[in-house]
């Protein structure tokens, strides 16, 4: 997963369906995070990736409720944006969880034809 899948991806939604789509990689998010929960995780390492899961979670719901109010030149661009979050997922080290998160939100989107 890379920035520049994201943002094709995203560039090819509507506003409400991205609000809709990044609302969904939030939630998927929120699953992928109880694992760090567990008593067999390393705490040190469990603690970086739920800090890594919040900053990805509060960029996600600030962009979508942009969207949502019809924002589209106050909002990163789409390429910075999904930069953003390629890059703070890779920072905490929860870039699998992010990958997976978008994958779960794509296949829940509209067909781009």
């Amino acid at each position: 997963m890379n920035a520049e899948t994201v943002a094709q991806w995203l560039n090819a939604l509507s506003l409400a369906d991205r609000a809709k789509s990044l609302n969904l990689v939030s939630f998927r998010l929120t699953i992928h995070a109880r694992e760090y929960g567990l008593p067999s995780t390393d705490q040190s390492s469990a603690a970086k990736k739920l800090l890594g899961i919040n900053e990805l979670q509060h960029k996600l719901l600030s962009q979508a409720g942009h969207y949502l109010d019809g924002e589209e030149k106050k909002v990163y661009p789409v390429d910075v944006f999904s930069q953003i979050l390629i890059e703070t997922a890779n920072q905490h080290g929860v870039a699998g969880g992010l990958a997976a998160a978008i994958e779960y939100a794509k296949a829940k989107t509209p067909a781009i034809h």
